[in-house]
């Protein structure tokens, strides 16, 4: 397993485009972290940064504390899995998971003749120093006087570390070899059966399903025990049904290599079933890192709340009125609904009106009961999905009162019986309702 640190990683190309601006995080062992975003949003250069397929413009990369933007793609111990699958179409499936391997080689540690480790100079310890050394003076242009001799302090110390580890052997010696065929065909082996691919290892990949190919995929990515495994939108390509199928198959994959999984995609079902935290991004920018419960109940602004969720938040351009200790909604002049009690932030607690963006999600509306603050809406079209309905209104006016459209959506569940043009009463749910700056788009609640 491995952590990572991204610090203020910035991807600029040709002619000043900036693809990804200022990410910041840190990745624990074992984590499934997602990214997700429209096409874009800089997702795919993020993840290939830490490949080292892309170089990083600016910022700082580790894992596991050793600082990566100059290590080779090869040197980073890290896996891949492609949109394209990236398969030899002229191999069999069994040579395709092998390539790596065959191409790999291990290390074999030296013993002297009492079977003790041989130990050398640590050349490559003291390579990653210079590394640091040199970042180091590359910082002190920009450095003050202050940061001037601070900088110069800790190069001198790391310069007295240089020293110490060239008159102190601390590495262990050892030389290089090739994997055995019955190594590679024991490790070829039990990924194929992991995977249930075992009956298609003489196959080549054009007779192979989109499904089992992708398999194949993961299977060269697994083969090589990597610290850090990473995939670029890897069921882009295949239908609904099996998407749903090989989600399911990748979270338990996880499960059992119980090591780092770092996984992009457009898809917020996705995100949200596979993620034990999630990224959402937009124009190269991180919007909000959270776990999917909290992206779903907590969105940080209007584009989170919008791209999380199926369907989509309802979103209603709406003035703000100040009850007492409640709030009043008022869509028009017509119809208005009073929202309770909201713990408001220090901007807008003390304003008696102001405008926003209300959010409400499809689950969060309801059928009105006598008793319940409600307004009307006309039904337009009804989605029948088995257990549930879409039921698609507007209000009973004619005024643009909601944002896009002016349609939003109710999730009912069960079996209904709303047909185009009826006309019902509607509640929202009010502990769920969100509220977002008409101007910043961000959220005006601190609490609900």
């Amino acid at each position: 397993m491995a952590s990572l640190n991204l610090k203020n990683i910035t991807k600029i190309y040709k002619g000043n485009v900036k693809a990804v601006s200022d990410f910041n995080m840190d990745i624990e062992d074992g984590e499934f972290i997602v990214f997700v975003g429209p096409s874009g949003c800089g997702k795919s250069t993020t993840l290939r940064m830490i490949a080292g397929l892309e170089d990083i413009s600016d910022g700082e990369l580790y894992i596991d504390g050793k600082y990566m933007n100059d290590v080779e793609p090869k040197d980073r111990d890290l896996a891949m899995v492609f949109q394209n699958y990236a398969l030899y179409p002229y191999l069999t499936v069994y040579e395709n998971i092998a390539f790596g391997l065959r191409m790999r080689k291990i290390k074999v540690y030296d013993k002297d003749q009492n079977g003790n480790q041989i130990l050398i100079v640590n050349q490559k310890q003291i390579k990653e120093i210079k590394a640091e050394i040199k970042k180091l003076e590359k910082s002190k242009k920009k450095a003050n006087e202050d940061e001037l001799a601070e900088i110069n302090a800790k190069i001198s110390e790391l310069k007295t570390k240089i020293n110490d580890l060239e008159n102190n052997p601390s590495a262990p010696k050892y030389h290089t070899r090739k994997f055995t065929n019955a190594e590679i065909d024991e490790k070829v082996q039990a990924v194929a059966t992991m995977l249930g691919i075992k009956e298609y290892l003489k196959r080549k990949p054009g007779a192979l399903s989109g499904g089992q190919r992708q398999r194949v995929a993961l299977g060269r990515a697994i083969v090589r025990d990597a610290r850090v495994y990473l995939f670029d939108e890897p069921l882009s390509n295949l239908d609904a049904k099996l998407r749903a199928a090989m989600r399911v198959e990748i979270t338990n994959l996880h499960h059992k290599l119980n090591t780092t999984f770092i996984y992009v995609t457009h898809d917020q079902v996705e995100a949200m079933t596979m993620g034990t935290r999630i990224v959402v991004m937009k124009d190269g920018i991180v919007q909000q890192i959270d776990t999917p419960t909290n992206l779903y109940d907590h969105p940080i602004n209007k584009f989170v709340a919008g791209f999380i969720g199926t369907p989509p938040m309802n979103f209603f351009n709406v003035n703000i009125k100040k009850n007492k200790s409640s709030y009043d909604v008022y869509f028009n002049e017509k119809q208005n609904v009073n929202i309770g009690k909201l713990t408001l932030n220090e901007t807008y607690k003390e304003q008696s009106e102001f405008k926003a963006i209300l959010g409400v999600r499809s689950e969060d509306i309801h059928l009105a009961s006598d008793h319940e603050e409600s307004f009307e809406a006309r039904v337009k079209i009804v989605e029948t999905l088995g257990s549930e309905c879409l039921v698609y209104m507007k209000l009973t006016n004619e005024e643009e009162t909601l944002l896009s459209s002016n349609e939003f959506v109710m999730k009912v569940q069960g079996r209904c019986s709303y047909v185009n043009g009826d006309v019902i009463r509607i509640a929202f749910n009010n502990e769920h309702i969100h509220l977002f700056d008409n101007d910043t788009e961000y959220s005006v609640l601190i609490e609900k």
